[in-house]
């Protein structure tokens, strides 16, 4: 190589390096490629706020989807068959209510996979009270489409948004929860079934609640993780208490249709 190209070669890589310094320099300072070679983009809030709002719009669509299930499974059921449906999708409300205050995006993607996970447990326990009652999967979708379209056509996405947020919301939900709890406890009691730790553990549930409301108003969401998490463990463990008064309660029926019979 000459002198000549030996030159123009130099040139070449200064004009290089300041066409490449510019765009460099433009990354902005919080981008950062992680291990898995994603970009991390919790403090972008426009994506927050689109992630947010897309969250409000498919978990107001479940719900209404879970409500239409279990009005078509009280129907063939005679209103005993939808207990652990209603609990399973008060679970998965819980989970959707801490969102509109979560702060990176590795946080809702983590409620999602939550939300993902109970509406698998819907709908196995969908398809179990259909086989127990002799249902069929096209009625019972189209109970759960009626609800979805009535949904469908009063909101958008503001309303969407405002329906995640909303201490309304929250509190409808608590509230059906608690009468629903203290009518089962009431069915048991009136049976001469001991529901005294059922009850204890309805009250934690009632503390819970309110626990995790106040957390939410106050915008506390580093505390969230703990209270939803114990809220579900008190749920799952007062289903189980149920199940074995439950359990008590026809052990007791047999027993006196045995001794009928004496």
């Amino acid at each position: 190589m000459n002198r000549i190209e030996i030159h123009f070669a130099a040139l070449c890589l200064l004009c290089a390096i300041a066409i490449i310094a510019p765009i460099v320099s433009a990354v902005p300072y919080d981008t950062v490629l992680s291990d898995s070679r994603k970009i991390i983009i919790q403090d972008d809030r426009e994506i927050l706020s689109s992630l947010k709002t897309h969250v409000a719009y498919i978990g107001k669509l479940q719900q209404a989807r879970m409500d239409g299930v279990i009005q078509y499974i009280d129907k063939i059921s005679g209103d005993s068959g939808s207990a652990y449906l209603q609990q399973i999708e008060e679970d998965y409300l819980i989970t959707t209510f801490s969102i509109p205050v979560m702060r990176t995006v590795d946080e809702i993607d983590s409620a999602r996979d939550e939300m993902r996970r109970q509406s698998i447990l819907f709908a196995d326990e969908t398809n179990a009270q259909i086989a127990r009652y002799n249902g069929t999967t096209d009625e019972m979708r189209a109970n759960a489409n009626s609800n979805m379209q009535t949904i469908e056509r009063s909101f958008n996405s503001v309303m969407y948004s405002s329906w995640l947020a909303s201490e309304t919301t929250r509190l409808s939900v608590f509230n059906q929860s608690a009468e629903r709890r203290t009518g089962i406890l009431g069915k048991l009691s009136a049976e001469g079934i001991d529901i005294s730790q059922a009850q204890n553990l309805s009250e934690k549930i009632d503390a819970q609640q309110s626990e995790m409301e106040n957390a939410l108003l106050q915008n506390r969401d580093g505390t969230l993780p703990p209270i939803t998490s114990g809220l579900k463990q008190l749920n799952q463990q007062f289903r189980n208490t149920i199940e074995g008064c439950q359990k008590m309660a026809m052990m007791q029926i047999k027993t006196a249709e045995i001794m009928a019979t004496m």
